[in-house]
């Protein structure tokens, strides 16, 4: 990057099922202003606003960004909308990096929100992203694809329910330890295992909920880090990639997400992916996406090596790499934010502020965002950020 960029400070609503006492610039304001206090910082030193949020059917008026910028903090300021379904929060965080490695700006505010909790017809309005010509006759909705992409995983993977049953588990183990998350729940394996069917193999406990919630990061040039806070989370490699999918063209999501990562890994030096990540936060709302993870990343080289994995608590808090320390995607996902959350997240990790779930020494830090359509082989968009202690 041209110039040098940190993270300085985060700001996170509680993500819930509804936020009926705030409006949209309401909440969108609350995580903004804790972002403010954090980095010390008011929005006289803001230079410019980026603004994420996904499907805006959710919250019940046209253009939200228009009624949000005020409480983004946007009046008098270059102000940008970012809407790359649930890549969203790191489009957005990439384009407030990209706003500050350029010149442009010195200090970028990032915020994203969703309150999925205004419809109460979701799926059918995440139903609508197919091609309205070539797919709409499939009939499918994000349970079924991704039902069927876990399949298809389970096959090539040689993991079963129970793989997955260990991944929720310790994702909501995690969650007991965030107080922003949506689901804090303590349940075993047989808890996952007896949850409903919902479409199979994906139970009630594989999968995310659909959350209110907001997530503001502030992103600043290295001079302005540095008096801003004596622990930024420096920004040593961002990375994204791009598909048009349609239904039954096969998989691609791991390859999608391996090109995003690769970009970051080769931007920020990292050769050793397994040596050298300490903490991974992942865009998975699904217990069987982790699994896949540890392939595209770099983690292991087969398949079946993702599988002994997961037996071998690779992704627990006391394993080699923690994934999802915060209780990731599957335990809060305000869609349009949760890529943001991520960030978020591993900026804590990286600034040693994550209180009761952070990992120990985290020196690197990867999140990943994912959207589009859903499920292993129809993910659209993936970004990848890497966040670390030292600038590099």
């Amino acid at each position: 990057m041209a110039r040098r960029v940190a993270i300085v400070g985060t700001g996170q609503t509680q993500y819930t099922k509804r936020r009926r006492d705030v409006s949209a610039p309401e909440l969108v304001h609350e995580a903004v202003k804790r972002a403010l206090a954090d980095a010390e910082l008011t929005l006289n030193d803001i230079d410019a606003v980026v603004f994420g949020t996904a499907p805006e059917s959710f919250e019940g008026v046209n253009c939200p960004d228009k009624w949000a910028a005020d409480g983004a903090g946007g009046l008098g300021k270059a102000f940008m909308r970012i809407n790359t379904g649930g890549a969203t929060g790191g489009s957005a965080a990439l384009a407030g990096v990209h706003h500050v490695a350029s010149g442009v700006f010195d200090v970028v505010l990032v915020v994203a929100m969703q309150r999925v909790g205004q419809t109460p017809v979701a799926q059918r309005i995440l139903g609508l992203i197919w091609d309205p010509i070539f797919a709409s006759g499939f009939a499918l909705n994000l349970l079924t694809t991704t039902a069927m992409g876990a399949t298809a995983s389970m096959a090539s993977f040689g993991f079963n329910e129970w793989h997955m049953a260990k991944i929720s588990v310790k994702d909501h183990l995690n969650a007991l330890n965030n107080p922003y998350a949506h689901i804090r729940i303590n349940i075993g394996i047989e808890d996952v295992l007896k949850s409903p069917v919902l479409c199979w193999p994906l139970k009630l406990l594989d999968c995310c909920p659909s959350s209110d919630g907001a997530c503001a990061v502030i992103f600043a040039l290295e001079e302005r880090a540095r008096r801003i806070t004596r622990t930024p989370a420096w920004v040593i490699g961002t990375g994204a990639s791009t598909i048009v999918f349609t239904p039954g063209e096969g998989s691609v999501e791991e390859e999608l997400v391996g090109i995003a990562v690769r970009k970051a890994y080769k931007m920020a030096g990292i050769d050793h992916p397994r040596r050298q990540i300490s903490v991974v936060e992942p865009y998975a709302p699904f217990s069987n996406a982790e699994i896949a993870y540890y392939l595209a990343l770099g983690f292991c080289y087969e398949p079946a090596e993702a599988t002994k994995m997961v037996e071998d608590g690779f992704g627990e808090m006391t394993g080699e790499i923690p994934f999802s320390p915060s209780g990731g995607v599957l335990c809060s996902n305000p869609i349009g934010a949760t890529a943001l959350v991520r960030v978020a997240e591993a900026a804590l990790q990286i600034m040693g502020r994550a209180d009761k779930r952070q990992v120990p020494d985290a020196k690197v830090a990867l999140a990943t965002g994912a959207g589009g359509s859903p499920g292993p082989g129809s993910a659209t968009f993936v970004t990848a950020m890497i966040l670390a202690k030292e600038p590099g």
